[in-house]
């Protein structure tokens, strides 16, 4: 089925009702497909497809994934983080009593930046195990809060909350019963 507004075939994404809503979600630059190729509860593996990395995102746990993904919001600067991640390493290269204003950055040199991917090419990719569209719509709270669609069941559901999200990830196999023998 082709899309009225986008005029994009519909790959087994769910059919949303506000036409203006379904032209956001499919070419919005913060839709992650992770593709699942192995689940286990000690060992995910799989794949991340996004508009701006031309190359597959090879991850071999779930935290990995979530990492790779908070990397490349940052990296995007979309959604906007709203607080600064604490951690118990320090970084060296940043004295204590720099103001934000004098820490430097490093920016990609212009030849550095790549032509998005196109957005069909990024949803097509499947994994063996299932297939997610992640949207993060916000980071707030020192988390994440946006929509997930498991594309081989056609369904959505919302998250608040990291936690939530991998909690949704993993009642996907628990449905199935495709959890991997240990």
């Amino acid at each position: 089925m082709i899309c009225e507004i986008t005029g994009y075939e519909r790959k087994g994404l769910v059919r949303i009702k506000n036409q203006e809503e379904e032209r956001r979600i499919w070419h919005s630059s913060n839709i992650v497909n992770l593709c699942l190729d192995s689940w286990s509860e000690k060992v995910q593996s799989g794949n991340l497809y996004h508009i701006y990395t031309r190359e597959p995102v090879t991850f071999s746990s779930l935290f990995e994934a979530l990492n790779r993904m908070e990397e490349l919001y940052d990296a995007i600067s979309f959604p906007q983080a709203s607080s600064k991640l604490r951690s118990f390493q320090v970084d060296r290269r940043i004295r204590p009593y720099d103001s934000e204003e004098e820490i430097r950055v490093s920016k990609p040199a212009g030849n550095e930046i790549r032509e998005a991917e196109s957005f069909d090419k990024v949803i097509e990719h499947r994994g063996t195990q299932a297939t997610f569209l992640i949207r993060v719509m916000y980071r707030q709270h020192a988390s994440w809060q946006g929509e997930v669609t498991w594309v081989e069941r056609q369904k959505k559901e919302y998250f608040r909350s990291a936690l939530e999200l991998i909690r949704l990830l993993d009642s996907t196999f628990k449905i199935d019963g495709k959890k991997d023998a240990e």
